[in-house]
């Protein structure tokens, strides 16, 4: 508990400007801003105004640094320097149940940042850089909206977590500024390219043919779930998919029922296979890589191009967001949609909607009241 921060200002020239207050019942007097590691000296000044901005100054951050959290009597030269306070992070989350493509992406902006600072940023503690250091590291992704985002997300994660273990009081990546990235409408497959699209596929590609069968009749995500799973995942007589939390999106248990068009191909291809740690792919313990998929797709889109078969902006993902649709258009229910996506709000699954052009004023008008 602390009561609220005040100004002391001297009656004579000669004397100490400081901001007090009392913390836990003890009386706290800050004559600069070293507590915070902030270069804010108002007694170096002996022009009054010069020396009241900086008074100001210093209030306005001990008053923040005491709402966020901070302690006063806490022994700084405990805290970790930014450097090792980066690198404890990332340690962290490598280890942790984290999709490849997001660790490397924290890899990539860490190893970037630490070799954009100077050493005495690194060396200092982390409340000691400044937002403009920040700001000007985060402008050199300003190549797409999507590339910015996804960097200030990623530094925006190191120093959260800081804030969480104590070794920031707050988080200078919420004071950049944000983007917001220009949505993109996803092109479903009509009925006659979803039927064109797999025939092609199962003829030239059987393991992107199931994949896309799957990513369409279990709406399960390709490159995370589908591209892992194993023959002990599909149980009941080929009439389910089980994943534990670990093994998919919302890190919730997860049973996905088979449509009866998916079990025949399962069957026909796994009724050899008898290891149940066995890949349904590579029939081996180890899947493929993570963009398997999308290399296969990118070899086989170009022939689908000229055959007519595909339009622009098709992919993969498409398969989802067609059965997301059909499944819309069929129930009308956003819980059944919501459920079938695991997604974890409402909110979600109406943003993902609207993503696809389902919600939309044009189909909100057949529903407003009459009189």
């Amino acid at each position: 508990m602390f009561t609220t921060p005040k100004i002391f200002t001297p009656k004579t020239s000669k004397g100490r400007c400081y901001v007090i207050y009392n913390y836990d019942g003890k009386r706290v007097r800050h004559y600069n801003g070293n507590c915070l590691n902030l270069n804010i000296n108002p007694n170096q000044f002996t022009n009054t105004k010069d020396r009241d901005r900086l008074a100001q100054q210093l209030l306005f951050e001990v008053n923040s640094a005491l709402k966020n959290g901070w302690n006063p009597f806490e022994i700084e030269s405990e805290k970790p320097s930014l450097r090792q306070s980066l690198s404890m992070i990332l340690a962290e989350k490598l280890e942790s149940n984290l999709c490849d493509l997001y660790k490397r992406n924290l890899k990539a902006v860490h190893r970037m940042f630490i070799d954009f600072l100077p050493a005495s940023d690194l060396n200092s503690k982390c409340d000691s850089l400044k937002l403009d250091k920040v700001e000007t590291f985060l402008n050199k992704f300003q190549t797409s909206e999507r590339n910015y985002i996804n960097r200030r997300r990623c530094l925006g994660m190191f120093f959260n977590e800081m804030v969480r273990k104590g070794f920031a009081v707050q988080n200078i990546v919420k004071n950049t500024k944000p983007a917001k990235a220009k949505a993109s409408l996803h092109v479903p497959y009509s009925d006659k390219q979803l039927r064109g699209v797999l025939d092609y596929l199962k003829s030239h590609q059987p393991n992107l043919h199931l994949c896309c069968l799957l990513t369409y009749g279990c709406l399960l995500r390709p490159h995370h779930e589908i591209r892992l799973l194993k023959l002990r995942h599909i149980v009941k007589d080929f009439t389910q998919i089980q994943l534990s939390g670990s093994e998919n999106k919302s890190k919730r248990i997860r049973t996905v029922h088979i449509p009866v068009y998916i079990q025949d191909v399962l069957r026909e291809r796994l009724q050899d296979i008898n290891n149940p740690e066995a890949n349904i792919f590579t029939f081996t313990s180890e899947p493929y890589s993570v963009g398997y998929f999308n290399l296969m797709w990118g070899k086989e889109k170009i022939k689908m191009f000229k055959e007519k078969i595909l339009e622009a902006n098709q992919t993969i993902y498409s398969f989802r967001h067609t059965a997301v649709i059909n499944v819309y258009q069929k129930t009308k229910d956003l819980h059944i949609v919501q459920q079938l996506l695991q997604h974890s709000n409402m909110i979600v699954t109406l943003n993902y909607l609207r993503g696809l052009g389902e919600m939309n004023d044009d189909k909100l008008k057949d529903v407003l009241p009459s009189l």
